[in-house]
C-alpha cells in the first residue's frame, strides 16, 4: 500500500510469486493489466517494446536466452521462468522472488546480486517499481544504467541565474540588494545575470546520488561497471 501526500488515499495492487513456479491464473487478477503485458510474450519481445532488461541486451546474458518467458500460460496457470526481480505497470506490482526464500528475508537474491553486481537478470517495466524493500533497494541498481544512458548525451546544462556583488556588472541590478550591501558607496554594484551552466540543481542530485552509492558496501565496484 502507498499513500499520497494528498487525502485520498491510494493501495498498490501487489502480488508476490517465487520463479519456476506455477499459480492458478486467478491469482494474478490483482495484476491483470501487468500480466496481460508479459504473458506468452519472450525475452526478446518484451525487450523491443520497451521492457528495461538487466543485461542492457538479452542477447549478452550468459544465464538467459531470448526465447524465454516471464510468465507462461499452462492451462489455467500461469508458470513463472529463471527471471526474478520487479514488475510494474500503472498501479500494479509483481515480485518475483527465490523459490528457495522463505515467507522472510530473500537472502538468496539478495546474494546474486552481491556476487554478480554489474548487470543482475532482473526485468522492470516501470522505473517506480520499488514496492518491496524486503528485498532490496531496486533503484540502486537502476541509476547507474540511466546514467549511463543519458551520458551519452553529454552533461546536463541548463540557464542558473547567479547573484553577485562586485564591479563588473553583466546582468540586471538588484537594486534592493545593492542598497543592502552598498552604501555607503565603495565601487561595487550587486546584480544578477543567467548562465548556462553545469552546476545546476539536477547535476548537484546526481552528485550526491553517487555518493550515496559509494557508501554502500559494494557501491564503489558496480558505479566502476
Amino acid at each position: 500500500m502507498a499513500i499520497s501526500d494528498s487525502p485520498e488515499v491510494m493501495y498498490m495492487k501487489l502480488l508476490r510469486i517465487k520463479d519456476n513456479s506455477q499459480q492458478k491464473k486467478d491469482a494474478f487478477s490483482q495484476v491483470a493489466k501487468l500480466t496481460g503485458k508479459i504473458a506468452d510474450k519472450t525475452l526478446e519481445q518484451l525487450e523491443r517494446e520497451g521492457v528495461f532488461v538487466f543485461p542492457e541486451t538479452v542477447k549478452d546474458a550468459k544465464d538467459i536466452t531470448q526465447d524465454q518467458m516471464i510468465l507462461q500460460s499452462v492451462n489455467d496457470t500461469y508458470r513463472s521462468g529463471n527471471v526474478m526481480g520487479f514488475l510494474g505497470y500503472g498501479d500494479e506490482r509483481l515480485a518475483i522472488a527465490s523459490r528457495f526464500c522463505g515467507e522472510g528475508e530473500d537472502y538468496l537474491f539478495q546474494y546474486l546480486l552481491d556476487k554478480v553486481l554489474d548487470f543482475p537478470n532482473i526485468v522492470d517495466l516501470d522505473a517506480d517499481a520499488n514496492q518491496d524493500n524486503r528485498l532490496f533497494n531496486f533503484l540502486l541498481f537502476l541509476f547507474p544504467h540511466y546514467l549511463k544512458a543519458a551520458m551519452r548525451k553529454g552533461l546536463f546544462k541548463k540557464y542558473i541565474r547567479h547573484r553577485y556583488n562586485d564591479g563588473n556588472v553583466k546582468g540586471t541590478i538588484d537594486v534592493a540588494r545593492h542598497i543592502k550591501k552598498n552604501i555607503p558607496f565603495v565601487g561595487n554594484v550587486a546584480y544578477s545575470q543567467r548562465e548556462f551552466s553545469y552546476d545546476n540543481s539536477l547535476m548537484e542530485l546526481m552528485r550526491h546520488t553517487i555518493e550515496y552509492i559509494k557508501r554502500k558496501p559494494y557501491g564503489k565496484n558496480f558505479l566502476s561497471k
